[in-house]
């Protein structure tokens, strides 16, 4: 009949272009678009961001009778000071920063409290205020932080630390890089098969350690392919201990994952054999993807705002990156 298409015809493995064959993973991270972090600096983008909300509200609303005068560049002036002189050895320069920062914070708790109020009036009038409900929490982690920081000299863990008033979600990676020690976003997990196909990411909003994801990441894999891989390639992160890596044999030919610390001979032996070795160099293949998501695809700093938007945007990355393989296959 006209206009019937003619039915699909099976595909033979032997023509799939992305096999299961092969499994490589790594983590990278994808930077927050934040300054670099410091008690002064976000009390000050606090105490900025609030009288803005506020003067917004004043001249939206005049019937509410608010008319506070902010002096904001007298905080400004305030957070530059302590930005310039808190490195400073000098023992009447210290006492003079925490001086300071005493009169800085007094400031910002000062202006929480007239935010409170506002908010308080305009929920009585029926008016709504997201982001002065939005703002107020995060502000008074900010003071509580630095007061401790400062005056009490508690070092906070890092996962109980704001790192920006703007980007809340935010947290501080270290991976012991030698150029960029510190990095303030998300570890993003990576996963690809021999064919460079990404076939399963993964965007942490909170850090976990990189041997936690490796057991998810063979389970997404299985379920894609209704099999384990032939070959398991990643870095020594991902390396537990040897009865992790005898687990894994038992399921997998070739797991291609480096001891950490001192080998005996048997485990010398096992990473000196043809198959662990090209699993390496197909591990090594992940930088460049990594790389390439970073300068093509703009995986390297996150101009969104919000977690929701930021783990959006990998997955954008992603499929732009497979998209381009898919062409060259």
């Amino acid at each position: 009949m006209a206009g019937d298409e003619p039915s699909a015809k099976p595909v033979c493995p032997e023509q799939e272009k992305i096999s299961g064959e092969k499994l490589r993973l790594d983590t990278t991270v994808y930077e927050t678009n934040i300054h670099y972090p410091t008690d002064s600096s976000l009390l000050w983008d606090s105490f900025r961001t609030l009288a803005k909300l506020l003067r917004r509200v004043q001249k939206r609303f005049p019937e509410l009778g608010s008319d506070h005068r902010y002096h904001v560049k007298k905080v400004k002036r305030l957070s530059y000071f302590i930005a310039r002189n808190a490195r400073s050895k000098n023992k009447s320069k210290k006492r003079k920063v925490k001086s300071v920062y005493r009169t800085l914070i007094a400031r910002v708790r000062w202006i929480v409290g007239v935010a409170q109020e506002m908010l308080d009036v305009l929920e009585v009038h029926g008016y709504e205020a997201d982001e002065l409900h939005h703002y107020l929490p995060i502000v008074n982690k900010i003071i509580d932080q630095a007061e401790k920081r400062v005056f009490e000299g508690i070092i906070l863990p890092s996962d109980q630390k704001v790192y920006s008033l703007f980007e809340e979600h935010t947290e501080l990676v270290k991976r012991g890089k030698a150029r960029k020690p510190l990095e303030f976003g998300h570890k993003v997990l990576i996963a690809q098969t021999g064919e460079k196909f990404i076939h399963h990411y993964e965007v942490l909003p909170t850090q976990r350690q990189d041997t936690e994801l490796l057991g998810p990441t063979i389970n997404a894999h299985q379920r894609l392919f209704d099999a384990v891989p032939d070959v398991l390639a990643t870095d020594k992160g991902f390396y537990k201990n040897m009865d992790q890596i005898e687990q894994l044999e038992r399921d997998i030919e070739t797991v291609s994952i480096s001891k950490k610390g001192r080998r005996t001979q048997e485990q010398h032996a096992r990473e000196r054999t043809e198959d662990f070795v090209d699993g390496q160099r197909l591990r090594a293949g992940s930088e460049g993807t990594i790389s390439v998501l970073k300068r093509v695809f703009k995986l390297g700093l996150c101009l969104f705002k919000g977690f929701k938007n930021y783990a959006a945007s990998v997955g954008c990355a992603v499929f732009c990156h497979n998209l381009v393989l898919l062409t060259r296959l």
